[in-house]
């Protein structure tokens, strides 16, 4: 019983996060100006730097989107058939959760250094 319940409130947890979350998928743009607000803020040697949304923008915003949604949607699959199972299930959510992670982690370093002033800034940070 408490790996049902627990599994349950992941996968609620994993929804209203994905759902709360589409305006940064539908607009990565901004998406990449807050982190790089936020990079500087957190150290000020790192340049200020505005991202310029291109046309890949908003491709990388629908390849964010459909990865998202197919990655909530197997494991949402995935636990339920191994809930049926009786097996544990509370796991899947969490690796969900961290291939989430990754997924975003990496269309905004493809959306970040495809901005040629970016990308010269974030290099220049590194280098430094």
């Amino acid at each position: 019983m408490f790996n049902f319940a627990l599994t349950i409130m992941l996968l609620v947890f994993g929804a209203f996060n994905l759902f709360g979350n589409l305006h940064d998928y539908l607009d990565p743009g901004t998406l990449a100006n807050t982190v790089l607000t936020q990079m500087h803020a957190n150290d000020s040697k790192f340049p200020v730097v505005t991202y310029t949304p291109t046309e890949l923008t908003a491709t990388i915003g629908a390849v964010l989107l459909t990865l998202q949604g197919a990655n909530y949607g197997l494991m949402l699959w995935w636990s339920i058939q191994r809930m049926n199972a009786r097996k544990f299930s509370f796991w899947v959510p969490m690796v969900g959760a961290g291939i989430s992670s990754v997924l975003v982690f990496a269309t905004l370093a493809v959306l970040l250094f495809s901005d040629p002033d970016v990308r010269a800034a974030l290099l220049a940070f590194a280098g430094a």
